[in-house]
């Protein structure tokens, strides 16, 4: 029997002298906020998609259009959050710890493909791997923190991909190399590994007053980072962190990697195609 996600992302109790505002940022990421709630009830009941991943309320369609009365239009920057939503955040700079999950996707080899490559070629093979990416992290209720030359980093927060989002971020990063395969774009050469870990990270607004981002910071993000680049071409790395709060139960190999800068090695769970429709159950069951 397929094991259920372990400890839920509202079990993170917060420091007993946690200032209220770090309160209000945890509240809102894990999805507890009330006032969240009650508007993405409102939202809901609007019938069009696609929608702003925190809020809910609706891009297209008449019900888009009335959203935008109330400024919610899409982030021309970032098109799965709503003005109101974005805006809303960048006023109240800070954020909190909470439990996510992190996939990071990288391009194997981008040197020597872009060398025996024209420039305008190399451009559209990350372009249409860019799109592939988006779609199955979309899909799957993660977030786009950013793209990275030729790779793609995403977070999947449980106010936005709920309390398996462990389990969604690897079936993201499963679907992503399946896309990859399925369109076309291994043959032309572009080969993709994945990484994914799960772990308390700071999640927030942080920059300046001339730039804001909404992010995710701390060793958490940086061990998936490392997952994605330590991936061969066609390989998900999965934590046994996050395999576990993916309730997939027994894995079917481990193997041991070394974190530059950590002390020890991680322990990792190498996947491959077949682990798509199992996670798929996990992530619907949760």
């Amino acid at each position: 029997m397929m094991q259920r996600p372990g400890r839920p992302a509202s079990t993170i109790k917060p420091m007993s002298d946690e200032d209220p505002a770090t309160a209000q940022w945890r509240r809102l990421l894990t999805g507890e906020d009330p006032s969240l709630l009650k508007v993405r009830r409102m939202w809901r009941r609007v019938p069009a998609a696609p929608r702003c991943k925190v809020c809910a309320s609706p891009f297209h369609g008449i019900g888009g259009g009335v959203a935008r009365l109330f400024w919610h239009g899409p982030m021309p920057e970032n098109p799965l959050l709503c003005k109101a939503c974005f805006g809303q955040l960048s006023k109240h700079p800070g954020g909190a710890e909470v439990e996510i999950s992190v996939l990071f996707a990288d391009v194997r080899g981008s040197t020597a493909l872009a060398e025996r490559s024209s420039a305008s070629q190399f451009g559209a093979l990350i372009q249409a791997y860019y799109k592939l990416a988006s779609a199955a992290i979309d899909t799957n209720g993660g977030i786009i923190d950013k793209f990275l030359g030729d790779g793609v980093m995403a977070l999947f927060i449980p106010v936005i991909s709920g309390e398996n989002h462990a389990g969604r971020a690897i079936n993201a990063g499963r679907a992503i190399l399946a896309a990859v395969e399925r369109e076309g774009l291994a043959d032309r050469g572009l080969m993709v590994g994945a990484g994914v870990h799960t772990g308390d990270a700071f999640v927030g607004v942080v920059g300046t007053a001339e730039k804001i981002d909404f992010t995710a910071l701390g060793d958490t993000v940086n061990i998936a980072a490392r997952l994605g680049g330590l991936a061969g071409p066609g390989e998900l790395l999965v934590s046994r962190a996050a395999w576990d709060r993916a309730g997939l139960g027994v894995p079917p190999s481990e193997r041991e990697v070394d974190i530059a800068g950590r002390t020890g090695n991680l322990t990792v769970v190498p996947t491959g195609a077949a682990l798509a429709a199992v996670v798929e159950e996990s992530s619907a069951a949760g």
